[in-house]
């Protein structure tokens, strides 16, 4: 997967457009849902094991294979794969589930870093699959939102009470609150994501999500998004247009 990350990305590269055959964007992005954990790591860049590693091959991680890849060869593959709307929402539901694993695992108790990181790890991916959605050709990118919110209602599952399966109570009820809730003509379409997460999250766990805490976090989580939403579009600007980048 990893050499395939890179090879796709030259060939986007060398062409200066972040497209490939349509035929080839469905199954490259489930192998990458496959690695939904790696590429949450990649897009979040703050793992040592993934950001400060001798050498850039797979290792093994117990019965696991780990990948590490550049970053922005992951971002020109996942804009690629996303011009269908299906392997989009296939992609970033794959990253929630990551995120609410995390967030299942998290003490009633904990603070700092402990309570906060696996929220706004979550944000910083989100903010890569919101610059891919905005940049989404205006042409048809009502109809394409319109079909990414159509793929997350027809993969919706109903979900288990929190007690039952923290991770998948917040993941399934984050599906149906996106399916309720969002327009595909709305500016924001998916934006709000993370705040919609620690919403349910916080909800479930019996906490006032209108604490300052949580507001505060909130606050941080849309931040860390924005932040890569705007390294997105650069990425992807200097993918069609090199000589502006250096």
């Amino acid at each position: 997967m990893q050499a395939t990350l890179a090879a796709v990305s030259g060939d986007i590269e060398r062409r200066r457009e972040a497209a490939i055959a349509s035929d080839l964007r469905a199954p490259l992005a489930a192998a990458l849902v496959d690695y939904a954990q790696d590429t949450q790591e990649i897009l979040n860049g703050v793992n040592g094991e993934y950001t400060d590693r001798e050498d850039s091959a797979p290792w093994q991680d117990g019965a696991t294979v780990r990948m590490s890849a550049r970053l922005d060869d992951l971002v020109n593959v996942l804009r690629a794969v996303s011009e269908d709307p299906a392997a989009y929402a296939d992609l970033r539901a794959a990253h929630v589930r990551q995120c609410t694993t995390r967030l299942a695992d998290v003490p009633a108790h904990a603070t700092g870093a402990d309570d906060t990181w696996p929220a706004r790890s979550c944000a910083a991916g989100l903010g890569y699959y919101d610059g891919i959605a905005d940049d989404i050709p205006e042409s048809h990118a009502e109809q394409w939102r319109s079909d990414v919110l159509r793929r997350l209602k027809d993969t919706a599952d109903s979900p288990p009470p929190y007690k039952v399966n923290p991770a998948q109570h917040i993941v399934g009820r984050w599906q149906q609150e996106v399916v309720e809730q969002v327009d595909a003509d709305r500016t924001l379409f998916l934006q709000n994501d993370s705040t919609r997460i620690i919403d349910i999250w916080g909800t479930a766990r019996g906490e006032d999500i209108d604490s300052k805490k949580t507001n505060a976090l909130q606050q941080k989580t849309a931040n860390d998004a924005n932040t890569s939403l705007v390294e997105t579009e650069e990425a992807l600007r200097c993918t069609r247009s090199p000589t502006e980048c250096g």
